[in-house]
């Protein structure tokens, strides 16, 4: 959980004025920047019983990993998050090892100090009641919860408390590299919630088994503020896409802003970044914090220097769950789909044999219903409709997936470097049994998923459902 800095008083008076933020670094492609970060939720074993980490005990992990040389940062409730240095993407193979190491020594040090890191999305046995009993000890944490269930859809809170995940982010050159990165992002978004789905059988206590994905399903009720944004779906080219961007941001309600002392201040209401020049807030501050209120799937978030200024504009795809698959095969699956020359256009190309290619007519309502349908799959996981073929017949998303497999498969021969870290991926993509799947047929009710908890905790939490030196580098 990364505060906004206070500090920037900037007035922004217009969209004209944040435009330059979005222009991209100018380089090359093989001297832009990849990074990485997850949350790993955090419980321990009482009497036989899962129970997730209070706040106490998160703070007290927090110091413990910091003080084997970590730079941890809390989650909202029961949960640390890792963030890795940043890479070129010409570096991959070793950003891959940097997070395989890190994510082997966080997890030691969390099982050598009692605790359990959950290898999955959400825990079983956690409410919104319970997650709130061990919210971190912070004011805007508070704030924040209390802000949303006055103002906001019970979703955003479940996001908020109850979910875990693992981000890619990725600099770019300029509005069309952003652009074609989003269009294309976005057009994967069904594949990349499906295939690194890794979420229990029964989720909030409940005993009815989950016929969701919890996450995809969560941000799709955040309206405006979750899923794909029209801002995209809309726009002619990339710099169309940030003067919409812009403007949304503009209107995005504020929970809460800073005022001239760098306080945060909770109005009674919410109020937009717009409705903030009355009073003379319309600060940078207010901006990047009212943009950091946009929860769509590929977020764009600002890039910071040591000391945590703003120097520039990121994307970051957001549709991976917490947990190994996720940790060990995101960076590799975004660089072969969004940043190798050759798997992209492979990539591109299979995307257009399902209709989801930006030039086609109509992609904008396909891209939408493929997410909503590997969201709300009714149990069906992969085998829901995806695109329209060229023969006008729906397509398939678990068809795609194997296809989708072969290219990352010659992906992997051509970047043996990355090959381990895809290969649980692209075992996925031709078997078209998720992780998600599994832990729901080996699941048969609610006792029993936190039975298999408990016995990991006694077991080192090793996952039974998949296939089987620390650098220094600049913060992306």
């Amino acid at each position: 959980m990364t505060d906004v800095r206070s500090d920037d008083f900037t007035r922004i008076n217009t969209i004209e004025d944040v435009i330059p933020l979005y222009k991209g670094n100018g380089l090359p492609e093989d001297r832009q920047y990849i990074g990485f970060e997850t949350e790993i939720c955090v419980y321990k074993n009482v009497e036989g019983k899962p129970v997730a980490a209070s706040s106490q005990d998160c703070a007290q992990l927090l110091q413990r990993l910091k003080d084997l040389g970590h730079a941890p940062q809390l989650e909202m409730a029961s949960a640390v998050e890792y963030a890795s240095p940043a890479f070129r993407v010409t570096e991959v193979p070793q950003l891959v090892k940097e997070i395989t190491q890190s994510f082997t020594d966080y997890n030691d040090a969390i099982r050598a100090a009692g605790f359990v890191p959950n290898d999955a999305a959400l825990l079983p046995f956690v409410t919104l009641e319970s997650a709130e009993s061990n919210l971190v000890d912070r004011d805007r944490a508070r704030g924040l919860v209390k802000g949303m269930k006055l103002f906001k859809e019970p979703e955003f809170l479940k996001v908020t408390l109850l979910c875990t995940s693992t981000q890619v982010s990725l600099s770019y050159k300029d509005t069309d590299d952003l652009h074609d990165l989003l269009t294309t992002g976005y057009a994967l978004q069904a594949p990349i919630y499906a295939l690194f789905g890794n979420y229990p059988a029964f989720i909030e206590g409940k005993a009815e088994k989950v016929d969701v994905n919890p996450r995809a399903a969560f941000y799709e009720a955040f309206g405006a503020q979750g899923g794909i944004p029209d801002s995209l779906l809309t726009a002619k080219d990339g710099d169309d896409f940030i003067r919409k961007h812009a403007q949304q941001v503009f209107e995005t309600p504020l929970l809460f802003y800073y005022d001239e002392k760098k306080n945060l201040v909770w109005p009674d209401q919410p109020v937009t970044f717009e409705e903030l020049k009355s009073i003379g807030l319309n600060t940078r501050s207010n901006y990047d914090l009212a943009e950091s209120f946009i929860y769509t799937d590929l977020k764009i978030c600002n890039i910071r220097d040591e000391s945590g200024h703003p120097t520039g504009k990121r994307i970051e795809v957001r549709g991976f769950d917490a947990g190994k698959l996720g940790v060990e095969g995101s960076v590799p699956f975004i660089h072969a789909t969004l940043r190798d020359a050759d798997t992209r256009l492979a990539v591109k190309g299979l995307l257009a044999e399902y209709g989801l290619s930006p030039d086609q007519d109509g992609w904008q309502e396909r891209v939408k219903q493929a997410r909503h349908n590997a969201a709300f799959h009714g149990g069906k996981f992969l085998d829901v409709d995806f695109g329209v073929k060229t023969d006008g017949k729906p397509g398939n998303l678990g068809d795609f997936c194997r296809e989708l497999g072969n290219i990352l498969e010659l992906h992997a021969q051509r970047n043996p470097g990355v090959a381990p870290a895809l290969k649980d991926v692209t075992d996925i993509c031709h078997s078209g049994l998720t992780l998600a799947e599994q832990k729901s047929r080996a699941t048969p009710d609610y006792d029993f998923a936190n039975r298999q908890l408990a016995a990991s905790a006694s077991n080192d939490n090793q996952s039974q459902f998949l296939p089987s030196a620390r650098l220094k580098r600049p913060a992306l």
